[in-house]
């Protein structure tokens, strides 16, 4: 418990969002089983854009980010948020971070869903999972590494290939959402490198990126 609260004390956003994916993930279980099955995700708040367009069930456009179909599912994500998110919210502080991390979820969702209602895209996909996020925040530190390329950089190609890793798995299985994966990433870097943008105290804010 200890250990929780000084990691808490560190990146209180991060490990918010871990509690309530596994919170989440409890209550499924007990209404569903360690697996949920496609209809199952739906009934509890996954993402298709049939739903949200015809019938308004635009609180999936959230809740979608927070619920996962198995125990690896959300294991694997869980462990992946942990290791990046702990990191970057220290880098950018609270208040940037959670701009970052709701911007992330709603691009992960958001972004296809206007491509659907563009042209139909991916009609019958539903999907679920904090894992948009997660390569939101991937993207955040890729606009931190642009704007920071003497502190971040280096970080960045240590992380490129299991980036490059991620986007192929995304795309090789069919039941993991490329486009929400994509949309994260684009989501986190654009609204990173928009508050980087933002006018600071001039308390050397480089100093602070390295603590």
């Amino acid at each position: 418990m200890k250990k929780i609260l000084k990691e808490y004390k560190k990146a209180p956003v991060t490990i918010t969002i871990i509690g309530i994916c596994i919170a989440v993930y409890m209550i499924s279980v007990l209404l569903f089983g360690i697996e949920m099955d496609a209809m199952q995700g739906i009934s509890f708040g996954a993402y298709n854009p049939l739903y949200v367009a015809f019938n308004h069930d635009y609180y999936r456009l959230i809740t979608a980010n927070f619920i996962h179909f198995g125990l690896l599912h959300i294991a694997v994500n869980c462990y992946s948020l942990y290791g990046i998110g702990m990191f970057i919210e220290r880098c950018l502080k609270t208040k940037k971070y959670i701009i970052v991390i709701i911007t992330s979820a709603l691009a992960t969702t958001g972004l296809p869903y206007l491509l659907f209602l563009v042209n139909g895209f991916e009609t019958y996909t539903i999907s679920g999972g904090i894992s948009g996020v997660i390569f939101g925040i991937i993207g955040s530190l890729g606009a931190l590494a642009l704007k920071y390329k003497n502190v971040f950089m280096d970080i960045f190609k240590q992380l490129a290939p299991n980036l490059i890793l991620m986007l192929v798995i995304s795309f090789v299985i069919p039941s993991i959402s490329l486009s929400g994966h994509v949309s994260g990433l684009i989501g986190g870097f654009v609204s990173t490198y928009i508050v980087l943008m933002l006018p600071i105290k001039k308390k050397n804010h480089h100093q602070d990126l390295l603590n």
